[in-house]
């Protein structure tokens, strides 16, 4: 069975931790636009739930993260990219939801 490096892993903790630092700042994000009486309010509501998405696959990809410590097998290391993934597709998500609010007339 392959094995990933230590630094494989040290970089994928670091990402998995930035990734969670990230999802905390798109719902915060999300609950800054509530007060903005101009956006439509199911928008702000799809953007925060989309940070809560990146939150709980950014979870996971860091307990992955810190599985590889015991387990450093491509196949834990696998699921951790998938976890990534799903972080990034939930950010750009948020990002086109962003996009589309329209600015006041």
């Amino acid at each position: 069975m392959h094995e990933v490096s230590k630094q494989t892993i040290e970089t994928t903790q670091k990402h998995a931790q930035k990734a969670i630092e990230h999802s905390k700042e798109i719902q915060e994000l999300g609950k800054s636009l509530e007060t903005n009486d101009q956006i439509d309010p199911e928008q702000k509501e799809r953007i925060e739930a989309y940070g809560k998405t990146m939150h709980e696959h950014a979870q996971k990809f860091q307990d992955l993260g810190h599985r590889l410590t015991e387990d450093p097998s491509t196949d834990v290391y696998s699921e951790a990219v998938k976890e990534h993934t799903k972080v990034n597709q939930a950010h750009i998500e948020a990002i086109k939801e962003f996009q589309n609010i329209q600015p006041p007339a």
